[in-house]
């Protein structure tokens, strides 16, 4: 009796050691597979900043367009919003996006900027009109009114339009180039 008793307690300790054991290996292996899944999984973040209007996401390589539009229209302002003492300033934070390769030709283009805007005391200010977005090249055009100024007297105001090619550079939105494309020749003098 006591053999047939010890019989079915080491049959069902054999079970329990079995059902527990596989039980552990279908656990390991689900936790392998998180793992690994873990690695190839982009996180998503999200970015709402208080002064602006829309919350933004960037995955991986990929950036919302409403994050492409907003940072486009901030970088055409720190370029074409200046005045004789604002543009070393907002040249000094437009560099801090500049890709390596163009930081040479835009900091050019800055300081010849500054030198014309202090020789003819001009004040600039531009007005977005329309924007259009090619989210997949990371390239933006922004058309608008460029308004000149002597003082607080209005010289020239003409409708340009202007291309912002930016790039990807590690989860940061970076400026490859930006020139002009088109200006409509409207001055008006005061």
């Amino acid at each position: 009796m006591k053999f047939q008793l010890q019989t079915k307690r080491l049959g069902q300790a054999q079970f329990q050691r079995n059902f527990l054991s596989g039980l552990s290996c279908i656990l390991l292996g689900t936790c392998f597979v998180l793992s690994v899944a873990l690695f190839f999984k982009k996180e998503r973040i999200i970015i709402c900043p208080p002064e602006l209007k829309n919350s933004y996401w960037v995955e991986g390589n990929q950036f919302s367009p409403s994050y492409i539009e907003e940072m486009s229209l901030f970088f055409a302002h720190l370029l074409l919003d200046v005045t004789e003492s604002s543009i070393g300033w907002q040249g000094s934070v437009i560099l801090r996006y500049v890709i390596p390769e163009s930081y040479g030709a835009v900091k050019a283009k800055i300081l010849d900027d500054e030198k014309r805007l202090k020789n003819e005391q001009l004040s600039l200010h531009f007005k977005a009109t329309t924007f259009k977005l090619d989210a997949s090249q990371l390239l933006a055009e922004i058309t608008g009114d460029l308004i000149s100024y002597v003082g607080s007297k209005k010289i020239a105001q003409v409708r340009e339009t202007y291309q912002l090619k930016l790039q990807n550079r590690s989860g940061r939105l970076l400026i490859e180039s930006f020139s002009l494309l088109k200006t409509e020749k409207s001055h008006e003098t005061a």
